[in-house]
């Protein structure tokens, strides 16, 4: 049961949030050349978060609990979930007001349109701020499973800081993968990203080179650098 929840909460949110990644870099970081990949990446971010919200519900039993999360008073404000679960709940109703001007301007809604577009710009501030709290929290909720992690992984200052790192790597990288696979589905009909595509890997070498420098230079502060090359199997995860 453990591994299950493990795999949809930190996997399948984390393949999830390229559209997270993409609003940071096109609304926080005005990077206007990325827009046209941001409601493919959008679309492929709300559908992992409702999929793997629904999984979570089931996977960790007496899902008929459920309604008791959003009744105040049998609010479990101690637990690190009980902020990813809000965070996570109300981020996939922001996606799908964000999402939602593409429906309007297919149906032709165009007084809804223009209704949804003045407030557009504070549903965009939460839909960048809601993820980077929760991914910040699925680090959290190794930091307190205190001793029990190894000390080669364990870190109460940093895991926060790493969970949202790996979070932007694998945004960028899902996008990516997923732009790729409409490419070869659409046999080059559709428009040329390759150039974004590209430029988006570099914007990963970067991210991935800080994430080691600081890797590393944990371990070092620490003193902890010794567990990574103790020639067991634990060198192993370290070098994968």
């Amino acid at each position: 049961m453990g591994v299950w929840i493990a795999f949809d909460l930190l996997i399948g949110t984390g393949f999830a949030c390229g559209g997270w990644a993409l609003a940071w870099a096109v609304y926080v970081f005005n990077r206007g050349q990325y827009h046209p990949l941001v409601r493919p990446a959008l679309l492929a971010s709300l559908f992992g978060y409702s999929l793997g919200g629904l999984s979570i519900t089931i996977d960790v039993g007496r899902y008929w609990n459920l309604p008791y999360f959003y009744i105040p008073g049998h609010f479990n404000v101690n637990s690190v979930l009980f902020e990813t679960a809000v965070c996570m709940t109300i981020y996939i109703g922001v996606m799908a007001l964000e999402f939602a001007p593409a429906l309007f301007e297919r149906l032709g809604w165009k007084v809804s349109l223009k209704r949804l577009n003045k407030v557009m710009f504070f549903i965009i501030a939460l839909g960048a701020l809601l993820p980077t709290m929760h991914q910040s929290s699925m680090g959290s909720l190794m930091i307190s499973a205190g001793y029990k992690v190894h000390p080669l992984w364990q870190s109460y200052e940093m895991l926060p800081l790493f969970s949202v790192l790996t979070a932007f790597i694998m945004g960028f990288s899902i996008v990516i993968f997923e732009g790729s696979l409409v490419q070869a589905g659409l046999k080059g009909n559709g428009p040329d990203e390759k150039n974004l595509f590209v430029k988006l890997t570099n914007t990963i070498s970067v991210l991935l080179a800080i994430f080691v420098v600081l890797r590393f230079g944990e371990l070092i502060y620490r003193d902890k650098l010794s567990y990574a090359f103790a020639g067991d199997f634990l060198l192993r995860y370290v070098l994968d």
